[in-house]
């Protein structure tokens, strides 16, 4: 991988909070399946960068793996069916597997700790990408209105059941789904970055979220979670100055 600076900005999928029983076993298996770049911080704890440098994160112990299909974070591979022989010969289940065209195909895989996350194979490269999310939600264009009043992400297909959406910086995509219940617990924990914290949280308050956990839990870092409209549970982090 190329070594870069991420890319920064208010309203980018920025950051990975994976469980794990035992984090050696998975950062090795992320590394050797996905080319993830593997650093140890200087508290001792084990992060990683993606495919491309820009979505970052850690595996946490104590927390239950991330089992049910709800939301689902999918990761870019150049070969769909490769990277499915080097999952199944390192032990991996496959849960499911799609063909959309001649060119893409999805699929969704257990880790060793049993996350479920997913595939998916495009002809543009960026293997190792953390490239979509899945959010669960009840109503689709409620859903939608929120994350874009509170973090400004660009919509596409606005007014249907197929809204899609682009993160602050254009780096992750993904869209709302119908028929999933939602990520309630923090577990496999997806975090958004923003630009000032505490404006976000009264933003989500005032649209219709839920404060989790308040700023000033994980200090001197800058974060807080939030449970969405439809429960889902996500972070914020604001770049420390």
């Amino acid at each position: 991988m190329e070594n870069k600076e991420p890319t920064l900005g208010n309203g980018k999928i920025c950051y990975l909070e994976m469980p794990a029983n035992n984090v050696e076993a998975s950062s090795a298996f992320y590394n050797k399946i996905f080319g993830w770049h593997i650093r140890t911080r200087g508290d001792g704890s084990t992060a990683f960068d993606d495919g491309i440098g820009e979505v970052s994160g850690a595996w946490v112990m104590g927390r239950k793996p991330h089992t049910d299909i709800g939301l689902v974070v999918s990761i870019m591979v150049d070969s769909l069916a490769e990277t499915v022989d080097r999952l199944t010969a390192n032990g991996s289940k496959i849960v499911n597997r799609i063909k959309i065209s001649e060119t893409e195909e999805v699929a969704w895989f257990a880790d060793p700790a049993g996350n479920i996350l997913g595939l998916y194979q495009h002809p543009g490269g960026g293997n190792g990408k953390i490239c979509y999310v899945e959010i669960p939600a009840a109503d689709i264009a409620g859903s939608a209105n929120f994350y874009h009043t509170i973090f400004g992400w660009p919509l596409r297909d606005r007014g249907s059941d197929r809204v899609s959406f682009d993160d602050g910086v254009g780096v992750v995509s993904g869209m709302w789904v119908h028929g999933r219940k939602p990520s309630a617990e923090p577990g496999l924990m997806i975090y958004v970055m923003v630009d000032n914290a505490t404006a976000t949280v009264d933003a989500v308050s005032a649209h219709g979220g839920q404060i989790v956990q308040p700023i000033g839990h994980d200090a001197p870092e800058i974060t807080a979670r939030f449970a969405d409209p439809f429960g889902n549970v996500l972070g914020i982090y604001q770049n420390p100055e």
